[in-house]
C-alpha cells in the first residue's frame, strides 16, 4: 500500500472512531394534550373557555412554560371557517393553560395546538360546539342547564 492509502485508510478510522462516541439519537419526545371546556356568556351563545393539561409522553410530567397558539377549522367545511388564532394562557395549576373562543356556528370543530415552545409541534383536538352548552366526551355537562334528571339516565343504550 502507498503512503496515499495509508492517509485515506487513517482518516477512515478517525472519522469512523468519532462517530462511535457519538450519543445514540434519542426518540423524539411527544404531546399528550388533555382538555376539558366551559360555557362562557357571549352574544353567539357559542362561546366557550378551554383548559388544555400539557405532559410529555416520554416521562408522563406536565409541561411548564409551554408556548401555542390555537387555530380553527371546521373540517365539514375546510378553509370556509377562519376564526383569529388565540394565543394560549398559564392557567390556574402547573402545566395548564386556558383560552377563550368564540364560535359562529355549532358543529365539529378542528382545535389546532401550535406549539413553539417546550419544541415546535402541532396537536389536533376534534370537538364538537354546540349552542347553549357542549357536549365533553362521553360526559353529559349540567352546568348550563337546571333539568329533573329522577326520570331518565345518560347511559348509552344497548345496540
Amino acid at each position: 500500500m502507498s503512503f496515499r492509502h495509508y492517509k485515506s485508510f487513517g482518516i477512515f478510522l478517525l472519522v469512523l472512531n468519532a462517530f462511535a462516541f457519538v450519543e445514540p439519537a434519542k426518540a423524539a419526545d411527544r404531546l399528550i394534550v388533555d382538555h376539558s371546556k366551559k360555557p362562557i356568556d357571549t352574544t353567539s351563545g357559542l362561546g366557550y373557555e378551554y383548559t388544555f393539561k400539557v405532559k410529555s409522553h416520554q416521562s408522563a410530567k406536565i409541561v411548564e412554560g409551554a408556548d401555542f397558539i390555537v387555530a380553527t377549522d371546521m373540517p365539514s367545511m375546510p378553509g370556509a371557517h377562519h376564526m383569529p388564532h388565540v394565543r394560549s394562557e398559564p392557567g390556574h395549576h402547573p402545566g395548564t393553560y386556558t383560552i377563550k373562543l368564540d364560535f359562529d356556528m355549532p358543529g365539529e370543530w378542528n382545535l389546532i395546538l401550535k406549539f413553539s415552545k417546550p419544541f415546535r409541534e402541532q396537536v389536533v383536538i376534534r370537538d364538537t360546539v354546540e349552542k347553549y352548552g357542549a357536549s365533553t366526551g362521553n360526559k353529559t355537562d349540567h352546568s348550563t342547564h337546571n333539568m329533573d334528571h329522577s326520570g331518565h339516565s345518560h347511559k348509552k343504550k344497548k345496540e
